[in-house]
């Protein structure tokens, strides 16, 4: 039992760092990386007001909520991954008080987390009730396999051919 203790953080740290990973990853140039997070939005909008059946008024309440608490929880995750990656630049030169005092605050990181996410259950919940924002704790985990389901799909099928500008056949114009 007291085993499970520890690999429910230590699991939910490697998620979180693996999610952070997957969804950090950008091309090299980020105008177009900005556009994939905005398009993923755009596509969790979309799927959360339909399975969720919002009516314009309550995502109108909702969705202000739900982004407020992305961003917290976005914030925190970063606070995750900075101790995550200052623990393992460190290792070598850390001592067991070193690395007790930085799983601390990785522990106090998913704590506060939870409390995130409580207290926006409860906010989204006074707008568009109970059963909507708990089914709304089963979306996010639907959307993210979805989305993980794709991008491997995508990863799988190899990246479309490269064209590069110009006419695709014959010879350059000066040799005709």
């Amino acid at each position: 039992m007291t085993k499970s203790y520890f690999l429910i953080p230590l699991t939910l740290l490697l998620c979180s760092l693996v999610s952070s990973f997957s969804f950090a990853q950008e091309d090299e140039d980020p105008e177009k990386g900005g556009k994939r997070q905005e398009k993923i939005k755009q596509l969790k909008i979309a799927y959360f007001t339909e399975e969720l059946k919002l009516t314009v008024a309550e995502s109108e309440k909702f969705w202000p909520l739900y982004n407020e608490m992305e961003e917290k929880l976005k914030g925190n995750r970063k606070d995750i991954k900075k101790v995550a990656e200052e623990i393992a630049k460190n290792q070598d030169s850390y001592n067991d008080e070193d690395f007790k005092k930085q799983v601390g605050k990785i522990f106090d990181y998913e704590a506060a987390q939870s409390v995130i996410k409580k207290d926006y259950y409860a906010k989204i919940a006074g707008v568009i009730g109970y059963k909507k924002a708990t089914k709304m704790l089963k979306l996010e985990k639907d959307f993210k396999k979805k989305l993980l389901k794709e991008l491997k799909k995508r990863k799988e099928k190899g990246p479309p051919p490269h064209h590069p500008p110009g006419p695709p056949h014959g010879p350059p114009p000066g040799d005709r």
